[in-house]
């Protein structure tokens, strides 16, 4: 991955913040990679998240995972079939209704959540660090703009603009 591309050299590079953003997201899930290998942690990356959750919770279906980690069912299966083919993960019967499945850890599945506890805790005081020196609050600060994005919608602020730009043209042509 280059450390500069097209887009940020080009005069509109600001209309590409999100693939900057996604640049961000891979290097970080790229050295999340070997953050778990040299931890000795087999849990995939895309699949943490998962087995933190189920790790915390003890025991929960399916849908319980998708609806915590606000994903596709389907995405959230997929991460399950992954976890149990490591043996990681079993499916069970849920005792208080047998129309319903179960899933937990397994004893290597809770060795492995183990080491994910003390690794996250490094990794989240590495980025603690990594925001002191950039000076930022990067969580914060992406929590603003999701916020401020979800009550103003790029394409609204756009129309807005244009109508500003527009009355204001009219003004000196008025003039």
């Amino acid at each position: 991955m280059a450390a500069m591309n097209f887009r940020d050299e080009h005069a509109l590079k600001g209309a590409f913040v999100s693939n900057k953003l996604l640049r961000l997201v891979d290097l970080i899930a790229d050295q999340g990679d070997d953050l778990l290998r040299e931890a000795d942690i087999t849990v995939p990356a895309r699949a943490v998240a998962c087995t933190l959750f189920i790790g915390d919770k003890g025991q929960v279906s399916l849908a319980d995972i998708a609806k915590a980690l606000d994903e596709p069912h389907q995405l959230s299966a997929q991460r399950v079939e992954g976890l149990i083919e490591l043996g990681l993960l079993e499916r069970r019967d849920d005792p208080k209704d047998r129309r319903r499945k179960v899933l937990r850890l397994t004893k290597s599945g809770k060795a492995q959540y183990q080491r994910l506890l003390v690794r996250l805790a490094e990794i989240e005081q590495a980025l603690t660090e990594l925001y002191a020196e950039i000076d930022h609050d990067l969580p914060a600060i992406l929590d603003r703009a999701i916020d401020a994005l979800r009550r103003t919608p790029l394409l609204e602020r756009i129309r807005k603009h244009a109508a500003t730009a527009g009355a204001s043209s009219k003004k000196q042509k008025a003039k």
